[in-house]
């Protein structure tokens, strides 16, 4: 009786194990690390959001939410010129911007008149060339790429310094 019980403790603390590990989800090989995540740019895809969305999901990822001014400028740095889908949305509540995946909507960086309130589903998207954001539909076709983020899969201290991520002018 007691090598089953030693059998089955084993068995359990194994399945325990691989399941508290199971989530752990690795970043794309090629991705950047920066201050304690990493990211990864898809560019020229013509993804909708919402295929943008899905495919950072499928890798493991998400569709990058920015938090701080230095984020946004790496995320830019990243966009190169593109048009690049961010996490944000205000499909569930026109004008109430939110992050996919739940966090505070407090950093913002919006373009000159911008959010535009215009009706429907709006997502974010970062300018590439400026670092501003601005709101458009699912569908414009103006979109070209997007950014997935990996949280917490790199040191804290990754990246550049504060002082190597400097706007480009005008951009503020």
């Amino acid at each position: 009786m007691n090598k089953f019980y030693l059998i089955l403790s084993s068995f359990l603390a194994i399945l325990f194990t691989n399941a508290a590990f199971a989530d752990k989800v690795e970043p794309a090989k090629d991705a950047v690390a920066f201050r304690g995540n990493h990211y990864k740019a898809f560019l020229d895809t013509n993804s909708t959001w919402w295929e943008a969305k899905f495919a950072c999901d499928d890798i493991g990822g998400q569709l990058v939410v920015i938090s701080t001014e230095q984020e946004n400028e790496f995320v830019r740095r990243l966009a190169k010129d593109h048009l690049v889908w961010l996490g944000g949305t205000d499909e569930f509540e026109e004008g109430k911007w939110t992050w996919d995946n739940g966090e505070a909507f407090k950093f913002k960086n919006w373009d000159a008149k911008q959010p535009s309130a215009s009706p429907g589903f709006n997502f974010l998207i970062l300018n590439g060339k400026n670092g501003k954001w601005a709101d458009t539909t699912d569908f414009s076709g103006k979109v070209k790429g997007y950014v997935c983020e990996w949280k917490g899969t790199a040191p804290k201290d990754a990246g550049p310094k504060d002082a190597e991520l400097k706007a480009p002018k005008g951009s503020k």
